[in-house]
């Protein structure tokens, strides 16, 4: 089997599996899917305020009926642009195909085996993007997204290109952070501030399990989906593999401290053991009864919109503790980019598409100010509205705080075109953990093995 073949029948199989076990994200029609979101090391050294964004031109006389696929949540954002778009290309048309994310793969998937039927233009998901990139089956943009490598979160470009080459354009980010219901931190008379390292969360939420009587996270057993641990591994530069390729969960120690450490938390009766994205789990943000939740900028956008709206003013928000002195407070979970497929017919027409709506600092503000999707492009973070009070967040500057954030997320091999398996096997071995199957040694070594097993990985 080519190595292309077999990307594309692990991709299937595991968006199959996915689905039947009920998948890792959100229902999409309640907010952007989590993304299932890259990597970086430092951010490139151009910053914003050294480079400028790429002039546009709109050609009026560009004619063309683009095909674009996503899910709910992605294309009523993108709808945002739609006016502004259609008085630069009147003569462009825009036909959107919306899928759940699960489904929207799985036609990519048939659509690229058959050699047609793809659409011009889709989202994708970081966590899914390097797949299709190995497939070939994404047209290369190197020379139209050159200008703006420098402009946009630097690790965002991990999963669009291979070989130096570009096949996708950067669009949301998924900066972590901690938010935290403020209301219970004052009951158990624990301040936020003073939570600098991941002991002093371990240690803050003993506090706050014995003055409230509130576990510190929600972190299931038995449904564990490995995203807690995927983002504090990539907060330590980490991820399934080396820079090689090679397998390294049961060979780095830091891994093995992470997953340790979360087994600490529910030995101790600190996790509540609740699935997520379940009425169960909503319940819990919504009502107070669990402190904490580690997540990305994302997940703001939730807790507003449809997990807690009546929580304004009682979550708060601070940046991740550290493993130790010097270490980054800074992690990664989902994002998307959009992507122009090979099988397009009118590429040019549809690289006008996503160089208007994702290339100027407009259309990404109004996404953000209107559907709360954080942007790549970092021009954008000049823009007063990222200093503003969040009302809902108690009047921290939330928005200030996952910009500043974003520039420290390190690169971190996660999100590689064999991502979904690896994801799925780990799942197994958390959850056996989790339930006292097994030492987290024992977990990350079975794990590892099967991975290497099943992926032919060193």
């Amino acid at each position: 089997m080519t190595g292309s073949r077999r990307i594309l029948a692990l991709g299937l199989a595991a968006l199959l599996s996915i689905t039947a076990c009920g998948g890792t994200s959100p229902p999409s029609a309640s907010g952007p899917t989590v993304p299932s979101s890259a990597a970086p090391g430092t951010q490139s050294p151009s910053g914003p305020s050294e480079a400028t964004l790429p002039p546009i031109s709109p050609d009026p006389s560009l004619t063309g009926t683009l095909t674009v696929w996503g899910w709910e949540a992605a294309i009523n954002t993108l709808k945002e642009v739609d006016a502004d778009f259609a008085a630069a290309y009147p003569n462009i048309t825009l036909e959107y195909v919306v899928a759940p994310p699960a489904d929207t793969y799985r036609n990519l998937q048939l659509a690229v085996s058959a050699g047609s039927g793809a659409p011009d233009v889709s989202v994708i998901e970081d966590s899914h993007l390097a797949q299709f990139v190995e497939l070939e089956a994404l047209a290369d943009i190197t020379d139209q997204v050159s200008p703006y490598v420098p402009l946009m979160n630097d690790y965002k470009w991990e999963q669009a290109q291979l070989d130096g080459r570009y096949y996708a354009m950067p669009w949301d980010s998924g900066p972590v952070a901690v938010y935290y219901r403020r209301d219970v931190f004052e009951t158990a008379g624990v301040d936020p501030a003073t939570i600098e390292t991941w002991e002093d969360y371990y240690e803050a939420a003993k506090t706050i399990k014995a003055e409230a009587g509130v576990p510190m996270w929600q972190h299931s057993k038995a449904r564990n989906f490995a995203r807690l641990f995927e983002k504090m591994i990539w907060q330590r530069g980490l991820g399934y593999v080396d820079d090689q390729g090679a397998v390294i969960l049961d060979k780095d120690p830091k891994i093995l401290e992470v997953l340790e450490y979360m087994g600490r938390m529910w030995e101790e009766d600190l996790a509540l053991d609740n699935e997520e994205w379940t009425d169960p789990w909503y319940a819990a943000f919504a009502d107070g009864t669990v402190a904490t939740q580690v997540e990305a900028v994302w997940m703001g956008t939730f807790f507003k919109s449809f997990i807690a709206p009546e929580a304004a003013g009682k979550w708060g928000v601070f940046k991740l503790p550290v493993w130790q002195a010097g270490d980054v407070q800074a992690s990664n979970d989902g994002g998307s980019q959009l992507a122009i497929f090979e099988q397009s017919e009118q590429k040019e027409a549809a690289w006008a598409y996503v160089q208007f709506y994702l290339g100027r600092s407009e259309s990404q503000l109004l996404m953000y100010e209107k559907q709360d999707i954080f942007p790549s492009l970092e021009p954008t973070y000049e823009d007063p509205f990222f200093s503003e009070a969040d009302p809902y967040f108690g009047g921290d500057k939330a928005r200030e705080l996952f910009a500043e954030t974003v520039a420290e997320i390190p690169n971190a091999n996660i999100y590689t075109a064999d991502y979904q398996e690896m994801n799925a096997l780990l799942q197994a071995e958390i959850q056996k953990f989790a339930l006292g199957e097994q030492t987290a040694q024992q977990a990350l070594a079975a794990a590892a093995q099967l991975i290497r097993d099943q992926t032919q990985r060193p």
